[in-house]
């Protein structure tokens, strides 16, 4: 239904195929009491403008960012809004998008008990994520509670390893201030931010707004302070090939799962360090995998070696072949010659 500026979609438990959140059980995490969240709305930036740095990698993988497999079972996002419900978090999450397609990659996931899930398409030009988050925060204030209100929201950038402390992150929120950002130990965003509905009416209703540039000035600037809480050892933002593996490296590290359920390793083949293997992929007698994402649906034939690379859905790597550093091939292919390599 039409909302403003963008088209949301709800997600009803009832319109999805079931498919159960990421859970501390499902990361090895410690599990700890839920945090009473001041925050009742929490926005995922899920989409794929054609202008961001991480489009390149996303059209060579056909998917989204934050539809990425970030271990053999979910998704980017899925382990966000998993970690989400788990440290306590009560209310609606809104993935938002801007392409209409990218909208059915997030409409197999299920509702965690307690939350509500839309995608919102954004059909306005280009806001910037301070401009895209302010513009549906608008959209909501008429539907909230005076405490809703007053809690603020949440904001994710979905593009990032969910590989923080949101137990920690959502206990550190102070009302009194204007935002709390997630850092690493070295200082760099670790993709949560809380944002006071004080700050929120920083944000213009029209042109292009940035969080770090413009929206944090603008609250310091009216005298609301800004503060961070240490979240994570390190960060990760996805926009290339090592920096999908590295997230894959992290999500793996704390317990994520090395393979799906349907995933299938012939007898004589080997795969071995932080590699993952997603949904009907097949890694065939005598085939090496290292460090490596093998996406949905993917093969590896016999004898062939993948080292620290993407395969991408449907793609099959033929028998014998060496990838070593780099996305592989074309969406789909079936067959390949030589050396000549995908986008890394």
């Amino acid at each position: 239904m039409p909302q403003g500026n963008g088209d949301t979609i709800e997600m009803s438990p009832s319109s999805l195929t079931p498919f159960a959140h990421a859970s501390t059980a499902d990361t090895g995490a410690q599990s700890l009491p839920a945090v009473n969240c001041p925050a009742t709305m929490a926005i995922l930036l899920a989409g794929q403008s054609t202008a961001s740095r991480t489009a390149f990698l996303a059209r060579s993988l056909g998917l989204p960012t934050a539809a990425l497999p970030i271990d053999g079972e979910y998704s980017v996002a899925e382990r966000w809004i998993g970690a989400l419900a788990d440290a306590g978090f009560r209310g609606t999450i809104v993935l938002a998008v801007v392409v209409d397609s990218d909208a059915r990659f997030y409409a197999r996931i299920a509702a965690p008990a307690g939350v509500q899930i839309e995608v919102r398409v954004d059909t306005a030009e280009h806001r910037g994520a301070a401009g895209t988050v302010g513009d549906i925060w608008r959209e909501r204030v008429p539907m909230m509670s005076p405490e809703d209100h007053c809690g603020g929201l949440l904001v994710i950038e979905a593009s990032n390893a969910p590989n923080i402390n949101l137990h920690k992150f959502l206990a550190s929120i102070d009302l009194t201030q204007g935002a709390l950002i997630g850092s690493s130990t070295d200082a760099i965003p670790s993709g949560a931010m809380w944002i006071a509905a004080s700050a929120l009416e920083c944000v213009p209703a029209i042109g292009f707004f940035d969080f770090k540039e413009q929206l944090i000035p603008a609250m310091t600037a009216v005298g609301l302070a800004v503060a961070a809480c240490v979240t994570t050892d390190e960060s990760c933002r996805i926009s290339d090939r090592e920096s999908y593996l590295q997230a894959i490296a992290l999500v793996r590290g704390s317990g994520g799962a090395a393979r799906a359920v349907d995933a299938v390793i012939e007898p004589g083949a080997t795969v071995r360090g932080n590699s993952v293997l997603c949904r009907g992929c097949v890694v065939e007698r005598g085939a090496l995998v290292v460090d490596s994402v093998i996406l949905p649906g993917a093969r590896v034939c016999a004898d062939a070696v993948v080292a620290r690379s993407i395969v991408p859905p449907g793609t099959h790597v033929p028998c014998g072949y060496l990838v070593v550093d780099q996305v592989f091939g074309e969406l789909g292919s079936s067959e390949k010659s030589g050396t000549e390599g995908g986008a890394s």
